[in-house]
């Protein structure tokens, strides 16, 4: 502080209070988002493996209806070379359970062991408070308390089988791989004499087999996951059943997460470049306004280097004081987005300080503040005493008047306006770039949360998942035609389609193969280039598939499923977040190339609008008496859906206001400094009649119509590229087509409460004139 330099600093932000604590603040708020952001980025892989190192996760996880192939299953662990152990146990399987979480009501299943098993891999261990009165209790997975607001001691009912069943919650476990709902089943664990009770409510189509494995290399694991799939496979099970290696399972959970961050990560560095657009004009300005300064003490022998590094010192003080309160608020903040991904990957968020994320989050700002202030001072070196003390030759304006007074229809007022608009070309750009690019951040995320909570059918489609109401199994045979015509007769049904699914492998690498008699049948088209498989010797495979073995349509492809292999010509690219995007589709004669013998074993049955799913389910029992097991695809869908919303719903009201209060601080910035500039002309005004309505009201005219014009841009940009942004941040997962719903209603409101929030900024801040008078200047 008492270095020239230091001392120049300081007058400069005394100078400049207001305009300081503006962007003080802007700083602020970009080092919160930015940390936030990059702590869950630096800590969320780590994390991940340190819970499964401390939860005792296996590699590799199944579960599968108890049938006379469980020896088989078990022979091939023993045989596997790279087994280190592995646990088989029995386990219950509610495939199509209906309950409360949180506002909503979920079709999910559930996936229950008993808690009282003795087992070395991923054993019962609760969080604690434990409730432990009664012996009715179900212990559940850590999402339905962070994500559906259960507490331990409160009661829990569902639905399965017509039949409601009600248990007291025991308290909540950490689950790696299979404790959300985007992964399937959420595990859940009730204690011996309950699970037992429940086994024999719920028979024998529940009782499944739970397999845990550990092997001694995890490079290994993705082998066996692929070996035990292909088993399961070709023993022609009818019933659910799951692979799931550690790998699979983290990547499943934390696809939502990612996204969550990354769209996080990209505001934050739209903060970012704002805040370095208001540190240039305020550098542009300072080099403006105090010209004559700068001349004088270039005259009394100061160098262009010690005013520049002056500049230096008074932003990287700014920095450094919004930096680390800003820090401090994101910690602050950080339980509450440690719930949103807590709600997501079923495991809890370590609270700690991340100081790695906040050394690069301060590092980052700086470094940019530093060099966008050394950038922009730089003509501080072109300018000459003599220059500077005539205001500089460049400071005066030879531009032609494009708005002559005298010859204007317009209303003075308004004229005046424009006049002023047309006179700050750099500052109506600055502002212009800031409204559009916050504009486009709340549309596109308006845009995101209408498709999570209204029209929902875009993001199904990238899902992958068939959009059928229900699909049925037969739970004994063969699906003959004669069956298929049978459900088809039912009251409300719309129509019926074949699906298969299987586990394939291109090259080494695992796939799901899907298969249909009719993929134009689907009300889920997942193929967004080319065409779905018609011909025999036709196959759609995914984007990341192709992208990896360097295919595109008219290449062929080999695959292997059940130890047989074939070449297939792409007819198609297609695109789904399930199974991380490995999945590759073709015809039921297709298959038949590889596995002569293979039928299609599930039914998709699709009601027409407004028929009762429940009817249906009752018409199905009543005419085919335990032949079909049927799960809700529709509700099970919406419900998983449901899960996101709330996390979708909270981040686009953070950057909605994120956006109203960054608007309004530009817009105090540049009025306050557009009032001390032109004070003098602004009392002249007054003297010779002008109102303080009519000054407001040309600074008004002056200043809306860049506005609305950032607003309209920031929409339309929104509008028609947000979903180019979305496939930029999907491309890893193989999503290479977004085509989301807007509304238009929703992003027109949008626009107006930005541009009625900058209205009422600008009226309000523009009330400053009321204390420039005459009288005023003539005494100062």
């Amino acid at each position: 502080m008492h270095s020239v330099q230091g001392k120049l600093a300081w007058s400069n932000i005394r100078k400049r209070k207001s305009s300081t604590a503006a962007l003080f603040l802007l700083i602020l708020l970009a080092v919160l988002l930015l940390y936030t952001g990059v702590s869950v980025v630096l800590k969320l892989g780590s994390f991940q493996e340190q819970k499964m190192t401390e939860l005792k996760t296996p590699d590799v996880i199944s579960y599968f209806a108890t049938d006379e192939h469980l020896k088989e299953y078990e022979a091939l662990l023993d045989s596997y070379p790279y087994t280190a152990m592995w646990e088989m146990e029995p386990a219950l399987l509610l495939s199509d359970v209906t309950m409360k979480y949180g506002p909503n009501d979920i079709t999910t299943g559930l996936l229950i062991l008993n808690a009282d098993q003795q087992r070395t891999l991923a054993p019962f261990r609760t969080i604690s408070p434990v409730h432990s009165d009664g012996s009715n209790l179900i212990y559940l997975s850590y999402v339905f308390h962070v994500g559906a607001g259960y507490n331990a001691g409160d009661s829990l009912s569902f639905t399965y089988g017509n039949q409601v069943y009600t248990y007291k919650i025991g308290g909540f476990i950490e689950e790696p791989l299979i404790g959300t709902l985007s992964n399937g089943a959420p595990k859940v664990f009730m204690l011996g004499s309950t699970y037992r009770e429940l086994a024999e409510r719920t028979g024998q189509t529940a009782k499944y087999s739970f397999l845990s494995a550990a092997v001694t290399n995890p490079d290994k694991a993705e082998k066996l996951w692929q070996l035990l799939r292909e088993q399961l496979s070709a023993s022609g099970t009818s019933a659910t059943y799951v692979v799931m290696s550690a790998q699979t399972g983290i990547s499943g959970n934390l696809v939502f997460v990612n996204f969550l961050t990354a769209i996080l990560l990209v505001f934050a560095l739209i903060m970012v470049v704002i805040s370095l657009i208001v540190i240039r004009s305020q550098i542009l300005e300072h080099i403006e306004d105090h010209m004559q300064n700068i001349g004088v003490l270039k005259a009394n022998g100061y160098t262009s280097w010690q005013v520049i590094t002056a500049l230096l010192l008074q932003f990287a003080w700014i920095s450094v004081a919004a930096a680390v309160p800003g820090i401090a608020a994101a910690g602050a903040v950080m339980p509450y987005a440690g719930n949103l991904i807590s709600s997501s990957i079923g495991l809890i968020w370590p609270a700690s300080f991340d100081i790695l994320a906040a050394v690069l989050s301060m590092l980052f700002i700086m470094g940019m503040v530093m060099l966008v202030t050394f950038m922009s001072s730089r003509r501080i070196r072109d300018i000459t005493p003599i220059a500077a003390l005539q205001s500089g030759f460049l400071n005066h304006n030879f531009k032609k008047n494009r708005m002559p007074l005298e010859h204007s229809p317009l209303g003075l007022q308004f004229a005046l306006g424009l006049k002023t608009l047309l006179r700050q070309t750099k500052q109506n750009l600055m502002i212009l770039l800031i409204v559009a690019g916050l504009t486009f951040s709340s549309i596109a995320c308006s845009i995101l949360n209408y498709n999570f909570t209204g029209d929902t059918n875009a993001v199904l489609q990238l899902v992958g998942l068939e959009q059928s109401t229900f699909q049925i199994v037969l739970n004994r045979g063969k699906l003959q035609p004669e069956r298929i015509a049978q459900v088809k007769s039912l009251e409300g049904v719309r129509k019926t389609s074949l699906l298969g699914s299987l586990a394939a492998s291109v090259q080494d690498t695992s796939i799901t193969l899907k298969v249909s008699d009719d993929f134009d049948t689907m009300e889920t088209q997942t193929v967004y280039k080319g065409r779905p498989p018609i011909y025999d010797n036709e196959i759609a495979v995914s984007g990341i598939i192709a992208r990896q073995e360097g295919k595109t349509i008219g290449d062929e492809i080999e695959v292997s499923t059940n130890g047989v292999s074939g070449k297939y010509l792409i007819c198609g690219l297609s695109q789904q977040i399930n199974q991380l995007g490995m999945v590759a589709t073709m015809t039921e004669t297709g298959l038949r190339r590889l596995l002569p013998d293979y039928t299609l074993t599930t039914l998709n049955v699709y009601l027409n609008e407004g028929a009762d799913p429940n009817i249906f389910t009752q018409d199905l029992e009543r005419n085919f008496p335990g032949q079909w097991s049927a799960t809700n695809v529709e509700e099970m869908l919406q419900g998983t859906l449901g899960t996101f919303t709330s996390a979708i719903t909270s981040m686009t009201t953070v950057i909605t206001v994120v956006t109203i209060i960054v608007v309004t601080l530009i817009l105090y910035l540049v009025i306050k400094t557009l009032i001390l500039k032109r004070k003098r002309e602004f009392g002249i005004l007054k003297g010779l009649g002008y109102t303080t309505f009519n000054l407001i009201t040309q600074i008004t005219f002056s200043l809306l119509p860049v506005v609305a014009l950032g607003v309209l841009a920031g929409s339309l940009l929104g509008y028609f590229y947000s979903d180019t942004v979305f496939e930029m941040l999907l491309s890893s997962l193989g999503i290479f087509n977004i085509q989301f719903a807007a509304n238009l209603p929703q992003i027109l409101l949008l626009g107006i409460a930005i541009l009625a929030a900058a209205f009422i900024v600008t009226l309000l801040v523009s009330l400053r004139i009321r204390k420039i008078s005459v009288y005023g200047l003539i005494t100062e």
